[in-house]
């Protein structure tokens, strides 16, 4: 049975109802202990939006492919080489290979960055 929507990018002799993506690259998410410090004090349901977030846009998906909320810094960080925002928050990282270490994790507010309470200038 083919395909009736052309909504997807299925030839029309593949079955919609079956798993077509078996080669889904996924990248490990590993945290810095800063970065483990700084997401353990964040609200729950600012811990769970993030983390849902991170899994998504940095594990199922190229974490380096710049999008409008996830991008390359233009300046050379010692901390970071990425930001990615998530409504008034950042999560900075850096991707080697197959695994992205999350750095660092702070609240946007204006144009100051803080991290762990505290301002923090990349």
């Amino acid at each position: 049975m083919a395909c009736k929507s052309r909504n997807h990018p299925l030839p029309p002799e593949i079955d919609c109802d079956h798993n077509w993506n078996y080669n889904l690259l996924v990248y490990q998410v590993v945290f810095s202990p800063a970065a483990v410090r700084q997401f353990k004090r964040l609200p729950a349901a600012t811990r769970s939006l993030l983390k849902d977030v991170i899994r998504e846009r940095l594990a199922e998906q190229d974490p380096t492919e710049e999008t409008r909320n996830r991008f390359r810094l233009r300046r050379i960080s010692d901390y970071a080489d990425y930001e990615l925002r998530v409504d008034p928050w950042r999560v900075f990282y850096r991707v080697q290979e197959q695994t992205v270490t999350v750095e660092l994790v702070g609240l946007k507010k204006g144009n100051i960055l803080l991290v762990a309470g505290k301002e923090f200038k990349l």
